[in-house]
C-alpha cells in the first residue's frame, strides 16, 4: 500500500480557483504611436514588464494596432497609464510631473547636480539596476510648470 496521499487530496483548495479579480477590475486601451510602441516595450519587453510590475496591472500592448491594453483595479489601471505615459514622455525631452500624478505612490529626491551622472550611470544602468532591485520606476523630471534649478535635478521614484 503507497503512504502517499492520493492526488485527488493533495491540491489546496486555493490553488484551483487562481487570483480573485478585484470588484472594480476593468480593461482601458491606450491608442499610442509606432515609436511610444518600441520605447513602451523596451529592449527585450524590459519596459513593458517593469510598467506591470510596478504598478501591478496586465500590460499588453498590440503593435499590430498600436494599442496599449492595461487590465487591473481602477488603481492599477490609472497607475499603469501614469507610468506608461511618463516612459513615452521621456522619449522627447523632459518629463513633467504635476501634483495629480500622486496617488500616494511618488517620491521626489533632489539629485545634486554633480551626482546626476553617478545616478543614472552610463547609460541609465545604474538607475535601471536600483529600478529592478526595488521594483520601482524612476526619471528625472521637472516639476509643474517651473524652469529647471541648475543646482538638481528632481528624480521621481514610483
Amino acid at each position: 500500500r503507497s503512504r502517499s496521499r492520493s492526488r485527488k487530496d493533495s491540491r489546496s483548495p486555493s490553488r484551483a480557483g487562481g487570483k480573485k479579480k478585484p470588484d472594480d477590475y476593468g480593461v482601458d486601451t491606450m491608442k499610442i504611436t509606432d515609436d511610444d510602441a518600441a520605447f513602451i516595450l523596451g529592449k527585450g519587453g524590459k519596459t513593458k514588464e517593469k510598467i506591470s510590475r510596478v504598478s501591478e496591472a496586465e500590460i499588453e500592448l498590440f503593435e499590430r494596432d498600436l494599442i496599449l491594453e492595461i487590465r487591473g483595479s481602477k488603481m492599477q489601471r490609472r497607475r499603469a497609464k501614469k507610468y506608461a505615459e511618463g516612459v513615452m514622455a521621456q522619449r522627447t525631452g523632459p518629463v513633467s510631473i504635476t501634483s495629480d500624478y500622486d496617488d500616494g505612490d511618488l517620491t521626489m529626491l533632489q539629485v545634486p547636480q554633480e551626482a546626476v551622472g553617478f545616478v543614472t550611470g552610463r547609460a541609465g544602468n545604474f538607475l535601471r539596476t536600483i529600478e529592478e532591485e526595488w521594483c520601482t520606476l524612476m526619471f528625472f523630471c521637472e516639476v509643474g510648470s517651473g524652469g529647471r534649478n541648475k543646482d538638481y535635478e528632481k528624480l521621481a521614484i514610483f
